[in-house]
């Protein structure tokens, strides 16, 4: 993972709030892709799975796959009334590491591949690597910018409050952001370490910051690198 400088702003008169978004913007990068999966994530695997055109329809095979025993399927089955439901306690009992899902590798991204692979679903398999390869290039990027970022970003209360509306951040992100008023240093690096954490559940989400960057006249130099570079790497990544 590549290391990110920590901002000049002394850590001693930094909120609570602040400390820790910079904590997880420090430890969380790529955590979906490099270590160790978590209950918290299952709504990023959720999201994951549907985005690689996994069928829900073998969620049963998939479970035995990665670990589970047919009781623990079996009982999934009984207990929920759609496909949907039962692919997402799948998951969770997955995540959860119940029955023998550490002796499969445990819950990892790795293990989640080879269980696709296993089963033949190798288009889903390389669209999970696909999401993997994008991600990274998508995080490498705004790390590459993050010290401008943290330095000139103009106005992050507006660019938070448009960002909110996109879905990019949670409404309890916005609220830290205008919590942290007023230091705009502080505001700058409450937003930056959630558009991390949003990159890092889904890639594309740092164009749709770079195209809210540019709709302000203070950002637009900044928004248009990124977009640039975005573009360049994606377009190098075709030959």
């Amino acid at each position: 993972m590549t290391h990110i400088a920590p901002p000049k702003t002394s850590y001693e008169l930094l909120p609570k709030f602040v400390m820790a978004a910079k904590t997880s913007f420090c430890s969380s990068s790529l955590s979906l892709f490099s270590s160790s999966l978590t209950m918290e994530q299952l709504i990023d695997v959720l999201n994951l799975l549907k985005r690689c055109d996994f069928p829900q329809r073998r969620w049963k095979e998939l479970g035995l796959t990665l670990g589970l025993h047919k009781n623990t399927l079996d009982a999934i089955k009984r207990d929920n009334d759609t496909t949907d439901d039962c692919l997402t306690e799948c998951l969770s009992q997955w995540l959860s590491r119940a029955d023998n899902v550490n002796s499969k590798g445990g819950a990892t991204f790795d293990s989640l591949s080879d269980a696709l692979k296993s089963m033949n679903e190798n288009a889903a398999a390389d669209k999970l690597h696909l999401e993997k390869h994008s991600t990274c290039l998508a995080i490498d990027i705004f790390n590459t910018h993050h010290p401008l970022l943290s330095q000139s970003l103009s106005d992050p209360v507006s660019v938070a409050i448009v960002l909110q509306r996109e879905g990019v951040i949670t409404r309890q992100v916005l609220a830290n952001v205008e919590s942290a008023s007023p230091s705009v240093p502080n505001q700058r690096e409450v937003l930056l370490a959630a558009i991390i954490v949003a990159i890092e559940s889904k890639y594309s989400l740092l164009q749709t910051f770079a195209s809210v960057l540019c709709k302000f006249t203070g950002n637009v130099k900044l928004g248009t690198v990124i977009q640039r570079d975005y573009g360049i790497s994606s377009r190098n990544e075709l030959f």
